[in-house]
């Protein structure tokens, strides 16, 4: 009996995922199509146009199309020109250059190549380098950096979806966290919850720039990161930086993350609408995120529950009736 009942409560959570997750896409999507004037779509067709987001500009186009706004041919000429090699070769050097040598995120390929040097010991090193010159001189250490990269640096062989969450958080680290307070004091009570900080200074300050040097690091360094602590919150954030299609479209997620809830909600949203979740939340704003929050989908669920209910009492309510009926038409033939 307990085995059926922890089964049925298994499916049931599924259930109540899938259903949640359905139900608040379909809402979501409502909320922005409601909201879209012609006015609001063409600027965020041009804008999309002009920060090279030319997949979000194709759909915004087709979403312009549906709701029957007027086309402008130039959309098409600016993207089948960006969209050409010759384009994208004159663009993508100066840019990854950036990304990895200085950690920059000015533009999506930027971000990428700063999120693809963090997924392995380069960006980590790069980091910790830089921490460990401003402790010698005396300055202060920047926990937040230094800290993801310790933690960088003992997970760059984890799983490609922890590892992937990781290396989100260092980037955001250097961004999103600036600009986005909630996101920031999630991410610095995370980071201070699985690292030893004062041990963190002391490696540092004896940290040698060799290759011997650096794998004397990575050995002892493990000392003072306590990671079981966070894998779950580096795991949902590595399900966002999957599922939203680019690092660009999960840089611009996460700042909406700024308590437990919220990032789950990021993550829902992120399985729902896939690389198209950036876009979503653009046009629609937080509204899109918090559909998936906990508290809606309790309301979901209390909704359903309240007209299932109802079903049932008007199922049993035209059975009584139709027994009462079928009584006395019985009744009647016996008299």
């Amino acid at each position: 009996m307990a085995t059926l009942l922890a089964t049925l409560g298994m499916w049931a959570g599924f259930a109540l995922d899938y259903t949640s997750a359905y139900v608040g896409k379909k809402f979501a999507t409502l909320l922005v199509w409601w909201e879209q004037s012609e006015e609001l779509l063409v600027q965020e067709i041009e804008l999309a146009i002009e920060q090279d987001r030319l997949d979000d500009a194709s759909t915004l186009i087709e979403m312009n199309s549906g709701y029957g706004y007027p086309h402008d041919l130039e959309w098409d000429q600016e993207i089948a020109r960006k969209s050409t090699f010759f384009y994208k070769a004159k663009m993508a050097p100066s840019q990854v250059a950036r990304g990895v040598a200085y950690g920059e995120m000015d533009s999506t390929v930027s971000t990428t190549a700063t999120i693809v040097t963090d997924l392995v010991w380069i960006g980590d090193v790069r980091d910790l380098a830089r921490q460990g010159y401003k402790v010698a001189k005396g300055e202060e250490l920047d926990k937040l950096v230094a800290g993801l990269a310790a933690i960088g640096l003992i997970t760059s062989f984890a799983g490609p979806v922890v590892d992937g969450g990781v290396s989100l958080a260092k980037a955001a680290a250097k961004q999103t966290a600036k600009h986005s307070s909630g996101f920031g004091r999630l991410l610095k009570s995370k980071v201070n919850e699985a690292v030893d900080f004062d041990l963190l200074t002391s490696k540092l300050k004896k940290m040698e720039f060799t290759p011997a040097g650096i794998r004397s690091l990575s050995a002892s360094i493990g000392d003072g990161v306590h990671f079981d602590r966070v894998t779950v919150f580096f795991y949902d954030l590595g399900v966002i930086q999957l599922k939203s299609g680019s690092p660009s479209n999960a840089m611009s997620l996460i700042k909406y993350a700024r308590n437990s809830d919220s990032l789950q909600a990021v993550k829902r949203a992120s399985i729902s609408f896939g690389d198209k979740t950036a876009l979503m939340v653009r046009l629609g704003g937080e509204k899109v995120i918090k559909v998936f929050s906990r508290m809606f989908q309790k309301l979901l669920w209390l909704i359903m529950a309240i007209l299932t209910t109802f079903g049932l009492i008007v199922q049993i309510l035209s059975l009584l009736i139709w027994s009462g009926g079928k009584s006395k038409v019985n009744i009647a033939g016996q008299s």
